[in-house]
């Protein structure tokens, strides 16, 4: 198994990467220092690397701009996260070089960040200089790339890996500094709606596929259940009375059977029901804000109960208070090429006296196969007590990342 992780050897992201490899019991792998995010979604997506390890948020320097911009319209399983306490170390070239002499300080953006008071403290007269990952820079210092007034911030193990000398440790501004590290891989569940049906929901879909339930199938049980009649007239001798007997005791079990509302709506149900992660971009706020919406996984399931639809979501870190219910829903026939689901959601944070719900909710879809399962929905939401709108995406997910979603540790 290759697993891409962003930054070089001696990385925090190789840390975390054989940490979670390590919690996973994944012990045959190689890994690969692909340095930046955009590289490792690069080979992700190529599949020249099985899995993809890279730094999503720091508890001092806020979200990974790098990683946002390479994910944030990408269709990714989440595998595990970690959460890593982040020390940053001052190396130098030349142990005799004074720190007032120092004139450039190399890091990776969110390390210089995370401890920019303590170094106008330490290295006052130096510009800060950003490069693509901490670990690179120990290792250009180190080659002579840079001149014996320039120091680097990076990882203890980075710095001694390339025979750096140490200045300072623990250079960052929080002693709580935290990263979290995602591991991603290709998905496991089709995120379009262009895949080919199976044979069952094809059957079920077409034998039902119009509300009165007389659909392909009932259709043709009537015929056969005709030709039988007549064939036992004619083969077994039956009378007209057997015959009819035969005839009507059939269609009665059938219509019985593929008009039942339960039936229709355990196959109709079936391309709509599962687990769904949502992305939500609100229309009225700054872009700061907008980020805000991917950081943290939302995930949805939409499952029957007593024949309707019931649809509930959680926000990953705080998975013990749902995020919002909905009960009330509006659903266009399936097994047909597009359709559309509106539901009126509630949210337990945000109810009071004046909104029994709290918002609405509409998704349409477009499929290349009337009988395909339903991967992906978009549409818009506005929300009635917030006074929110925006659009919305909702994509089909494993019940295995469902639960990892669920499970894992966020900052």
């Amino acid at each position: 198994m290759k697993v891409g992780y962003q930054g070089d050897v001696g990385s925090n992201s190789e840390d975390a990467a054989k940490r979670i490899l390590s919690r996973m019991s994944i012990d045959d792998f190689e890994l690969v220092p692909l340095v930046s995010s955009a590289n490792v979604m690069g080979q992700l997506k190529r599949g020249e690397i099985d899995l993809g390890v890279v730094a999503v948020k720091n508890s001092t320097g806020g979200i990974v701009r790098e990683t946002l911009e390479v994910i944030r319209n990408e269709n990714l399983e989440l595998v595990n996260t970690e959460v890593l306490y982040i020390r940053h170390c001052l190396f130098k070239k030349d142990a005799q070089v004074r720190n007032a002499e120092i004139t450039r300080v190399i890091s990776h953006e969110q390390a210089l960040r995370q401890c920019s008071q303590h170094l106008a403290e330490v290295v006052p007269n130096a510009v800060h200089e950003p490069i693509a990952d901490t670990a690179i820079g120990a290792k250009y210092l180190s080659q002579g790339e840079y001149d014996d007034h320039t120091v680097v911030l990076c990882s203890r193990s980075a710095g001694d890996s390339h025979g750096l000398f140490l200045e300072r440790e623990n250079m960052q501004d929080d002693p709580e500094n935290r990263t979290e590290f995602r591991m991603f891989r290709v998905p496991s569940v089709p995120t379009d709606n262009n895949q080919p049906p199976r044979l069952l929901d094809k059957i079920g879909l077409y034998a039902i596929n119009d509300q009165g339930g007389l659909g392909y199938l009932t259709q043709g049980l009537m015929v056969a259940a005709i030709f039988i009649a007549f064939l036992g007239m004619d083969q077994l001798g039956w009378s007209r009375w057997e015959a009819a007997t035969t005839v009507a005791g059939t269609l009665s079990v059938a219509f019985l059977f593929l008009t039942s509302s339960k039936l229709r709506n355990a196959l109709q149900y079936r391309s709509i029901l599962g687990y769904w992660k949502y992305f939500a971009i609100p229309e009225h706020e700054d872009d700061g804000k907008r980020d805000q919406r991917y950081e943290t996984p939302r995930v949805v399931q939409i499952k029957e109960i007593e024949g309707k639809l019931a649809i509930r979501g959680w926000l990953c870190d705080r998975e013990n208070i749902p995020l919002f219910k909905s009960d009330l829903t509006l659903l266009s026939p399936l097994g047909q090429r597009s359709g559309s689901l509106v539901y009126w959601y509630s949210d337990p944070t945000q109810m009071s006296r004046e909104f029994g719900l709290n918002g609405i909710v509409a998704l349409s879809w477009e499929l290349e196969h009337p009988a395909s399962k339903i991967n992906t929905m978009s549409g818009w939401y506005m929300g009635r007590s917030t006074d929110d709108t925006g659009s919305i995406k909702y994509v089909r997910i494993s019940e295995d990342e469902f639960n990892t979603l669920m499970k894992s540790d966020y900052l």
